[in-house]
């Protein structure tokens, strides 16, 4: 892991979503100081130009490590008054292993869950061997998976007769991994999501393909939002993954007000002793 040192942070904020360096850079507006933690050095760069005390770059692979981030805080006199998660609502293991380690240390915790969206009459599928259930033979459906689960997604996709194309985030990681997939050379996009709320390019891809059908994830954010309105305003259909069931015991807010409110709380609550 490597890590990049100003001096000790007071929030570490562990991200991996759009709303990882809004909230960053709120945090810091309002105040705080952070350390931020990224999987990768390209999701660092946002981070570069923030006035912030440390990033921590790589994934976070055992608990063992956890704790020992938060035992080096703790040794340097400058403890985290809280743990931020902010990770994506799909990163189950490292939200499971993050909460956990925080509650046998006793470190303050606080999970952000985004709010889910009802914009259209999307299907809600529980996994992607739901898809045999639906009459798809012959129907072109786009997946906006992510890589990790996008074979599944081919896989299930195919045996309900579909033709299937896809959608892959711009970055050598997702071109390697969608390569090792089956699916056709031909038959998929590297882009990321439109910034913009008209999604021209997605909608140019729907077009091209003859799209009757987009598969994603039930992520709550702005680019499952995009595909909502693109699908509403296309006349063609959407299936979300069901997003994972919220971990039992689990302290959440689901808005940049809310996170404020309750760290301040856990401040005062220190304060106190």
């Amino acid at each position: 892991m490597d890590i990049r040192e100003k001096c000790q942070p007071h929030l570490w904020l562990l991200t991996g979503t759009g709303e990882g360096h809004a909230f960053a850079e709120s945090l810091l507006n309002d105040g705080w100081k952070i350390t931020i933690s990224v999987v990768s050095e390209r999701a660092s760069i946002p981070y570069k130009n923030l006035n912030i005390e440390k990033i921590l770059i790589g994934a976070l692979v055992n608990e063992g490590q956890i704790r020992s981030i938060i035992f080096n805080a703790k040794n340097h006199q400058n403890e985290f008054l809280c743990v931020v998660d902010l990770t994506h609502p799909f990163a189950t293991m490292i939200t499971r292993s993050i909460s956990k380690v925080c509650k046998e240390l006793g470190q303050p915790y606080i999970r952000y869950e985004r709010s889910i969206v009802n914009i259209s009459d999307a299907f809600l599928i529980e996994n992607f061997s739901n898809l045999i259930n639906y009459d798809l033979k012959n129907r072109s459906l786009l997946l906006a998976v992510g890589v990790r689960h996008l074979q599944e997604a081919i896989t299930f996709a195919k045996t309900a007769g579909a033709n299937v194309y896809a959608r892959v985030l711009a970055n050598p990681d997702s071109i390697k991994k969608t390569l090792s997939t089956s699916i056709q050379r031909t038959n998929f996009a590297v882009l990321n999501p439109s910034v913009t709320s008209e999604g021209k390019i997605e909608k140019a891809l729907v077009k091209k393909w003859n799209i009757s059908g987009i598969i994603c994830r039930q992520s709550g954010g702005r680019n499952e939002i995009l595909w909502h309105q693109i699908c509403l305003s296309m006349g063609i259909k959407l299936w979300l993954l069901k997003r994972p069931r919220k971990l039992k015991d689990i302290n959440t807010v689901n808005s940049y007000e809310k996170l404020v409110e309750r760290l301040k709380s856990i401040r005062m609550e220190q304060q106190a002793f």
